[in-house]
């Protein structure tokens, strides 16, 4: 059996064809025999038509008994010998007819001999038939003898003509009939084979497209009984597909992917934001960021009827320290102090680096500055407390200014710049000391 497509149909191809030829030909084959029929009908029927003449030119001149309509009949009769003589069909029976045409051209002559005879004995009297008259009675009788055997055998040789096309019509018919039969069932069922194939091989391909289209590609094709084209195809298909699993990403693989990579872009916006808002040594706000929040602190407090302190804090033996000990011991000292200031604020309170040994922070929801000494004073006790360096102990005040929100300004320019100036003045006073409009010690315990 054929397993390609493309063989089916070229084999279906010349099926058609040689079915188109052989119905053409059984059609031609048809319709020259009946021409031929036709033809020869045709003959039959000019023969017949000579032969009538014949008969009737016969018949008057029985009628009429005179030389003339004898000499019609014999004229009849060389017309129907000449015609006979130029028939090529049918040799028997125009053979036959030509010796029965003879016969009566014989006759025709004894005729004209005894009508002869006849005209020069005029005068014989009626009693009793002459032997001429006698024979001339005989001859008649010949004459219609010969006519109707003419005739007979133009009926028999047209019933064999007739019969002889009937059957070959019927002939032709049946080998066309079966020929269009045999034909006609095996294009079908090669149609029906090739249409079997094709559904088939596109239900194969449909349902790997679809199993593709749900993001399966590790399932491939598998079908023996597919034809040559279907089969190429589906390599190509199982080709593609093994590329698409070793270059596509999954949906769930995709989407693992993308929350991992969201995960890590978020944390490294975290970091990044963490890393601009941080002070790099001591983790507490920068300058920028401590403005930031401390202008939302004052949007907040201005919103109720709580109060905010800003609070600077600047390092008075810092300088000293960083000289002589050197930096790492000075990175030492403000990360101490970062942390001194993270452990005694709260977690509403807002701690920044403003540069250098400058510290800032912002108490924030207060009812009354009533509590701001007692802080700072306490703020002062904490961050005094000596430091651990290179096995020594070293003593690092601090000066601190204070200025409040919103009783001396509401303004975070003028506050900042507030707080500022009273830690300088806290400074000229002397060491670890604070000042502000609100606070009456200036100097720690």
């Amino acid at each position: 059996m054929m397993n390609s497509i493309l063989h089916k149909l070229s084999f279906l191809a010349v099926s058609a064809f040689l079915l188109v030829a052989l119905v053409s030909a059984s059609l031609l084959n048809i319709r020259d025999k009946h021409q031929l029929g036709d033809s020869q009908m045709k003959t039959i029927l000019e023969i017949q038509l000579r032969v009538d003449m014949l008969r009737s030119q016969l018949w008057v001149f029985l009628q009429r008994g005179d030389q003339e309509s004898l000499e019609e009949v014999y004229i009849a009769q060389q017309n129907l010998a000449k015609n006979l003589s130029q028939q090529m069909d049918f040799p028997a029976s125009i053979g036959n007819l030509k010796r029965m045409n003879h016969s009566l051209a014989v006759l025709l002559r004894q005729e004209i001999n005894l009508y002869s005879l006849s005209t020069s004995l005029s005068n014989t009297t009626n009693s009793s038939p002459s032997p001429n008259e006698e024979a001339i009675l005989l001859l008649h009788s010949r004459y219609n003898m010969i006519v109707q055997t003419m005739e007979e055998e133009l009926f028999h040789l047209q019933t064999n003509v007739l019969s002889k096309q009937s059957i070959h019509n019927e002939t032709s018919i049946v080998k066309t009939a079966l020929i269009l039969l045999f034909f006609s069932i095996m294009v079908a069922v090669l149609a029906l084979l090739i249409l079997k194939q094709f559904r088939i091989g596109s239900n194969v391909i449909k349902s790997g497209i679809y199993k593709l289209s749900t993001g399966d590609f590790s399932s491939r094709i598998v079908h023996p009984k597919l034809d040559e084209e279907f089969a190429i195809i589906v390599n190509f298909f199982n080709e593609m597909k093994g590329s698409l699993q070793e270059h596509t990403v999954t949906k769930d693989q995709l989407e693992k992917e993308i929350q991992l990579k969201t995960s890590t872009l978020r944390k490294q916006t975290e970091q990044l934001q963490y890393l601009s808002e941080r002070d790099s040594l001591t983790g507490v706000l920068n300058r920028r960021a401590f403005h930031v929040s401390l202008g939302k602190a004052m949007g907040a407090a201005s919103n109720s009827d709580n109060k905010i302190a800003i609070i600077f804090i600047d390092l008075d033996k810092f300088k000293l320290v960083n000289d002589t000990k050197g930096h790492l011991a000075g990175d030492k000292v403000l990360l101490t102090y970062a942390t001194r200031l993270k452990q005694a604020s709260r977690p509403t309170d807002i701690i920044g680096r403003l540069g250098g040994d400058e510290f800032a922070m912002c108490l924030t929801s207060l009812n009354s500055t009533d509590r701001i000494e007692s802080i700072l004073q306490g703020l002062l006790t904490e961050l005094d407390k000596p430091i651990a360096l290179d096995d020594e102990d070293v003593s690092v005040t601090s000066s601190i200014g204070v200025s409040i929100y919103p009783t001396e300004s509401e303004s975070l320019d003028e506050l900042l710049d507030l707080a500022d100036k009273a830690m300088y003045q806290a400074k000229q006073q002397s060491s670890s000391a604070y000042h502000g409009q609100f606070v009456k010690n200036v100097k720690a315990g």
